[in-house]
């Protein structure tokens, strides 16, 4: 990681860690392939580390680059302890300070800070107990 930030190609090859278990290291910039060949010979070298999406069932051999690429950003944003968005209606709410935010990626030390920041804040908010059911608003119980 010398240049400050990690190459984390998306491919299925020897070595790659399951993007579920948020391998990463910090800043990272992310090297998705093409759908039919994957990274080429050039791009799997110049990447420091590689995730792979599990897949279940049989009949899936490999997801769109979009979808794949989808994917592992979300699972890079838990890791990075990013807040989700607030919500209006059906829409996320924008501002320009999350733009400027996303912009900066964190390091491992931040990043972990955040996630122990949002479990902590989870935790504190009440859940449903077996004697208070979840039910839609307006249901009875």
């Amino acid at each position: 990681m010398s240049r400050g930030f990690t190459i984390c190609g998306v491919e299925i090859v020897e070595g790659a860690q399951n993007v579920a278990e948020h391998p990463f290291r910090g800043p990272t910039a992310f090297m998705s392939g093409n759908e039919g060949h994957g990274l080429s010979e050039a791009e799997l070298a110049i990447c420091d580390q590689f995730v792979y999406i599990p897949q279940y069932g049989q009949g899936t051999a490999s997801l769109n680059v979009a979808i794949a690429t989808s994917i592992v950003l979300h699972h890079y944003s838990m890791w990075a302890g990013y807040n989700e968005q607030g919500r209006e209606g059906f829409k996320y709410v924008v501002t320009e300070s999350a733009s400027a935010k996303a912009a900066s990626a964190p390091s491992a030390e931040q990043a972990k800070k955040r996630r122990l920041d949002r479990q902590a804040n989870a935790d504190s908010q009440e859940k449903p107990t077996e004697s208070q059911p979840c039910t839609a608003e307006g249901e009875e119980p």
